[in-house]
């Protein structure tokens, strides 16, 4: 391979890596979920029944309380 062709190939090998690097950063440092308590074993019902009653998580999450939690509209 020429000179030029090389530094190319290098420059690119070196940005493909970098790149990778990042986002491999992101993947393992994203995550602001807590880890659910070993002995918890809420179901599913009884968590989204407390969700539903609580106004602050309601504030928060409305889109989501629209969708899950509002009764049904009678006509």
């Amino acid at each position: 391979m020429p000179p030029r062709q090389l530094r190319g190939f290098v420059r690119s090998a070196v940005t493909l890596v970098a790149a990778a690097v990042l986002l491999a950063g992101c993947s393992l440092f994203g995550s602001d979920k807590p880890e659910p308590a070993p002995g918890d074993s809420a179901s599913s019902e009884e968590i989204l029944k407390k969700n539903c009653s609580d106004e602050k998580w309601k504030e928060q999450n409305l889109g989501l309380w629209y969708s899950v939690c509002r009764p049904p509209l009678r006509w």
